[in-house]
């Protein structure tokens, strides 16, 4: 495949009521331009830039659509940089494959997965961590992710990303110029001064590395498993959760037979909720067992459990069973509202760090809700926080440790091989922004795009 290619893919989603065409390259006006023609009868090459006019695509012996818009968008002021076609036709998968096969017949090839945006990228439009964050607002389930996604291709992380290049640039240039001018009097920074700039530096790729928890849990939300015993309120909290009724409540114990799931943006985090059937210490309803199996299972491989039991019942009756203890979990009394003033005391006494809240009245719930968020990310999520991903964190963590090699060579005023080291710390900087590129990198990220982008 040629990346001088003109190409052409569906940029909206199949079956909808109207399927947009995209085109780029070189030749897409010439290639395009007697399939189309306005209601005026002008050809694309006539029409004013950017400007979206009502006309048909196809010929008389082959019409394919009467009403198409389409719109011109010469580069290098469109999204890829080239010049770029779009047609705008009737939905539905016939009419937009049709258009597409008189597309390629005219010689234009369909596009690889994130090709635009491929060609974005390599013509300057945008840097790589703007390309990956297309990808993530499409993906983005839930508006935590969205808005991260929004931050990045705003260029969030490419800009800090940018500044720390900067800042260590501007140190590997005094470095090297010791090496080349060994006997001038110039005006250096001390060995101390440049080890404190660099160490600085290097604290600052380990912050923004840290925000990779953040920004997994924002992309790929959190799996939450509310389990306890049976009859304790699982079911009305995780209605309370959700804000209707999803589960049903009964005071019967082991209404609850199978895990039910649902998803909900709590303090802007995203959790997949799973409420799963009580654990009991036996019980001979084989179904009932199954269920309780199945909550085990959840519990066990989840990143949050929410271990539920009733303030009204002995805790000892309860208490946490031992697979459970493995993972990171809150422990949460319910029904407070049924509860006074010293039993709720002798609760907080006896179990520190619960939390009372009561799933019938709501009481409790926002500092319950702060305290899952806090659980997952380690402190309370901020939403115009800059979170990167496991690529980016992995290659600002190895920029740092390079760093941190450095600091005692330039201690010792080892010139040439504190600057190897930088000069690693400033290739894995270039990584993340695209300014380095090793092989197969852009394969490896554009092959996750969808077709259209």
């Amino acid at each position: 495949m040629k990346e001088n290619d003109t190409i052409c893919a569906l940029a909206t989603a199949p079956g909808g009521a109207v399927a947009v065409i995209r085109i780029s390259g070189a030749e897409a006006v010439a290639r395009c331009n007697n399939l189309w023609r306005s209601l005026k009868g002008q050809r694309l090459d006539k029409l004013p830039p950017r400007y979206l006019a009502l006309g048909s695509f196809g010929n008389v012996d082959a019409l394919l659509d009467p009403s198409c818009l389409a719109v011109v968008m010469p580069g290098p002021h469109s999204y890829t940089g080239e010049d770029v076609v779009e047609f705008h036709c009737h939905g539905g998968a016939l009419c937009a494959r049709a258009i597409l096969q008189a597309l390629m017949k005219s010689g234009i090839r369909l596009a690889e997965p994130g090709e635009f945006s491929k060609r974005a990228f390599l013509n300057g439009k945008m840097d790589l961590t703007q390309a990956e964050a297309v990808s993530d607002m499409i993906s983005a389930g839930s508006m935590a992710a969205l808005k991260l996604a929004g931050r990045q291709l705003q260029g969030a992380i490419g800009n800090r990303v940018a500044e720390l290049e900067t800042q260590l640039a501007d140190i590997r240039a005094e470095v090297e110029s010791r090496l080349d001018f060994p006997e001038e009097e110039l005006d250096w920074r001390t060995p101390e001064e440049l080890r404190d700039q660099l160490l600085q530096t290097a604290e600052a790729l380990d912050k923004l590395a840290a925000t990779r928890t953040e920004g997994e849990v924002l992309r790929g939300g959190v799996a939450l498993v509310i389990a306890g015993p049976p009859n304790v309120g699982k079911s009305s909290l995780l209605n309370q959760m959700l804000g209707r009724d999803r589960a049903i409540v009964s005071e019967r114990p082991g209404t609850t037979r199978d895990t039910i799931e649902a998803s909900a943006q709590i303090c802007g985090v995203p959790f997949r909720l799973v409420d799963t059937a009580g654990i009991r210490a036996s019980h001979e309803d084989a179904i009932e067992v199954a269920g309780m199996e199945r909550s085990r299972a959840s519990a066990e491989s989840a990143d949050l459990v929410l271990w539920v039991m009733d303030g009204t019942r002995p805790a000892a009756e309860q208490q946490l069973p031992d697979w459970c203890l493995a993972s990171k979990q809150l422990l949460v009394i319910n029904k407070s509202d049924l509860l006074t003033e010293e039993q709720k005391n002798d609760l907080h006494n006896s179990l520190p760090g619960c939390m009372l809240i009561s799933a019938r009245t709501g009481d409790g719930l926002e500092t319950l809700y702060k305290a899952m968020a806090e659980a997952v990310l380690g402190h309370a999520h901020n939403e115009g926080e800059i979170a990167v991903a496991a690529r980016h964190a992995e290659l600002l963590s190895h920029a740092s440790a390079e760093l941190r090699n450095a600091l005692p060579l330039l201690q010792e005023e080892l010139w040439e091989l504190a600057a190897v080291h930088i000069r690693e710390a400033l290739s894995a900087l270039g990584q993340i922004t695209g300014k380095v590129v090793l092989p197969d990198l852009l394969d490896a990220i554009f092959s996750k795009f969808c077709l259209g982008k």
